[in-house]
């Protein structure tokens, strides 16, 4: 069972629905306005005995910008509180992060299978969460681009499911990391909070006057009543409120449920994981305790709530219907199965067909669209092909992508070139800045040089946790360590530049706020300049010192693009770090399906040689996860040229 998904045409169709949720929420901020208007007038005319109307200019003007003051006010509170992205989210959920070497045997089975699914999909590794109070059986992924991603389980997640179930689950949410869902789901939550605080302030007026009636003289009850009757009707207004926030809410999360659980199939290849995980859901059940649940519940893998209104209030389709879509021929299993368990061990596996994948085993040919649909579609082989790298990792490198301060080597000893004379010389103010780090680094290079090359830009995505958690100051210095190594032969390489890169979108300092997604999105034909730098980098690094190769991968790449005005190729010395951050950075504004002709562009340089190399490879890996589009794990094991 294939997707069927498209990764641009979804990540569009996520845009969309963020600018239908906005006009919706609107019309749900008009329609709360109207109705205490007319609340607040009929107070204004019980006070006045009966004379003025219900609509009164003066009362209008001033429920209305009350209310959007009010609303608007509440998400923007609750998404500021979200600003950090997924990992507000998990703690605001009651989520313990998981350690990067825990010693609990399912803890270390569930970071196995991020890391693997990470590895295939090419994104760094999200920071993990298991919320230990839930014994229900939940999960989500939270944040608001890969860069901030965190995926969380809850305890009754690990201790019910194998090794299987829980890699569908974990599949089930990187779908959603890939395809735009994670950010219009933090959206909703500001939004269904704000419409909240109508009803809550409503509550507080009835309590604050109630008590204070309650001690006073008979005199101005009439009025006080009318307080109380307006808070009231806040009350009922604001719940009102959440109820069509909720159905707009169930109707944006539905179907989006339908496509990951197929996304998690086409990744895994195993129906019978995701199946006999929602299986168990439905014998055991999901609901959480937390008091977060209401305004997070669509986020989570199965609803987590109990609903009193059918499946119309529902954040998620019925478990029956998932697994039927899964696993076809469910249904007819449970008119005599006792159990959802036992009718998904009596359905047999549907038919599978065959997948495809970008493999580079050394210089290869590749076509472009064979890159463009490798995007947010990672396969079994990638999953198959990360799993077997992280088996196969010598003990040295294991080790250090779990440990902060040996992680940092590990940087330093990626970037260090491999001929002897410039590796010394890198290696020289290190060694004496810091000994120990400069030796270490020494040691990491002596074991990476035998690694195959396609498995050292996976091997800093797997360090990333790690590196997270070093001391702000510490992560400053390994960001401005990490340009002068890469500088220091007076050239930046390919690996230099994806590594680069990818550290510093993923490791930020603390003063940094994670990368939120762009606005209103432009044109790819307004960035002319910008597409010219960094189709002329990609250009430039394939043809090396050959400036007629370098014209010719630009304007091949030129003809890729689509664009109507001329493009011409940059020089290589105005192709430097600066130009391109500065033209990396206003194309992550452009719209989605301009992304896919800007990197079907790049790819179309890279290839215009009639090959791609694993480094080729790695520079499409970074520019497309800058874009927040994951190139999957490029699979195949060509070994590193040993030095002479």
């Amino acid at each position: 069972m294939a997707s069927g998904m498209d990764f641009f045409g979804h990540q569009e169709r996520a845009r969309r629905a963020t600018g239908r949720l906005v006009l919706l929420f609107a019309l749900a901020v008009v329609a709360i306005a109207v109705c205490i208007h007319l609340a607040a007038s009929l107070l204004v005319v019980v006070a006045n005995e009966g004379s003025g109307g219900l609509w009164r200019g003066d009362v209008m003007l001033v429920t209305f910008l009350a209310t959007t003051a009010v609303v608007l006010g509440g998400a923007l509170f609750k998404t500021s509180q979200l600003a950090k992205g997924g990992t507000a989210v998990a703690t605001l959920m009651g989520g313990r992060l998981v350690p990067v070497d825990p010693t609990d045997p399912k803890e270390r089975m569930l970071r196995n299978l991020v890391e693997e699914m990470a590895i295939a999909s090419g994104v760094p590794v999200p920071e993990i969460f298991v919320l230990d109070g839930e014994q229900g059986i939940n999960a989500f992924a939270a944040g608001w681009t890969p860069a901030d991603a965190a995926v969380a389980v809850t305890r009754g997640c690990l201790e019910q499911f194998d090794r299987d179930e829980l890699q569908g689950v974990i599949a089930h949410e990187f779908s959603h990391v890939f395809h735009g869902d994670m950010r219009l789901n933090i959206r909703l939550m500001g939004v269904l909070f704000g419409i909240v605080c109508i009803a809550t302030i409503g509550r507080i007026v009835v309590e604050s006057v109630g008590r204070g009636a309650r001690g006073s003289s008979g005199k101005g009850k009439g009025g006080v009543a009318g307080v109380v009757l307006f808070g009231i009707a806040l009350v009922v207004i604001g719940w009102l409120g959440v109820l069509f926030a909720r159905l707009i809410r169930a109707a944006v999360s539905r179907q989006r449920e339908f496509l990951a659980d197929a996304s998690a199939v086409a990744y895994t290849r195993n129906p019978r994981g995701i199946g006999m995980a929602l299986a168990k859901i439905g014998g055991i059940g999901s609901r959480l305790r937390s008091p977060h649940t209401e305004e997070a519940s669509h986020l989570l893998f199965a609803d987590g709530m109990r609903r009193f209104f059918g499946g119309a209030m529902a954040s998620h389709p019925p478990i029956e219907e998932r697994v039927e879509r899964v696993l076809p021929g469910f249904r007819r299993q449970m008119q005599s199965a006792g159990s959802f368990v036992e009718a998904v061990n009596a359905t047999p596996s549907p038919g599978l067909g065959a997948v495809s994948s970008l493999h580079v085993v050394g210089p290869r040919r590749v076509a472009t669209d064979e890159i463009l649909a490798s995007i947010g579609e990672p396969q079994p082989e990638h999953v198959d092909a990360a799993r077997e790298a992280l088996n196969a990792l010598p003990l040295e490198l294991s080790s250090a992508v779990r440990d902060p301060r040996r992680a940092a080597a590990l940087v330093h000893a990626l970037l260090l070139d491999r001929e002897p004379a410039v590796r010394q010389r890198q290696l020289q103010p290190l060694l004496t800045a810091d000994p120990t780090a400069g030796h270490d680094a020494l040691v990491l290079a002596g074991v990476i040089d035998s690694l195959p090359t396609n498995r050292r830009l996976p091997l800093f995505e797997l360090a990333v946790p790690a590196l997270r958690q070093l001391p702000s100051e510490a992560r400053e210095r390994l960001r401005r360590d990490a340009r002068a190594l890469a500088a220091a032969d007076g050239r930046l390489q390919p690996f230099e530049f994806a590594l680069l890169h990818t550290m510093e979108r993923h490791v930020r300092l603390s003063n940094e706020p994670p990368p939120r997604p762009p606005g209103r999105p432009t044109a790819l034909a307004q960035h002319g300049r910008e597409v010219a730098i960094v189709v002329s980098t990609i250009a430039h690094l394939g043809a090396g010192d050959d400036d007629t190769a370098a014209a010719t991968a630009f304007a091949r790449a030129r003809d890729a693009l689509g664009v109507p005005q001329p493009l011409d190729l940059v020089p290589r010395q105005a192709c430097g770090i600066e130009a391109m951050d500065s033209a990396l950075t206003a194309l992550h504004r452009v719209s989605p399906f301009g992304k896919r002709n800007l990197l079907a562009a790049c790819a179309a340089a890279a290839a215009a040689d009639g090959t791609v190399t694993v480094e080729e490879a790695d520079v499409l890996r970074a520019l497309a996860g800058l874009w927040d589009c994951p190139v999957p794990f490029v699979t195949g094991d060509t070994p590193a040229p040993a030095i002479a």
